[in-house]
């Protein structure tokens, strides 16, 4: 098995993980992240985020995958951010009162 062919079957897609781990690196320097526990976590999640939802935000840009896949490298923290706050504020129907429903 080739490595893009090992990478595809994890699910990664190595031009979107670049461009994310780009993202990530202007996150860092943008927003002056100084220990480099920080620098690394901005690197990481902006390849990863950029990997898993650079195609979508490129069909909803309707810009390129590089460059959708950038942004979502870019902004990756805080989309990380947002999806973990709304999960919090979440609740499953089942679990839900009277009052709730």
């Amino acid at each position: 098995m080739s490595d893009p062919d090992f990478l595809l079957s994890l699910g990664l897609k190595a031009q979107d993980l670049v461009a994310g781990l780009a993202g990530g690196v202007v996150n860092a320097i943008v927003f002056k992240r100084s220990t480099p526990v920080a620098v690394v976590g901005s690197m990481l999640v902006g390849a990863l985020t950029a990997n898993y939802l650079g195609e979508y935000a490129a069909k909803y840009t309707g810009t390129s995958s590089g460059a959708a896949a950038f942004l979502v490298g870019l902004t990756g923290m805080i989309i990380c951010q947002i999806i973990v706050a709304a999960a919090g504020r979440w609740t499953p129907p089942f679990l839900k009162t009277g009052t709730d429903a």
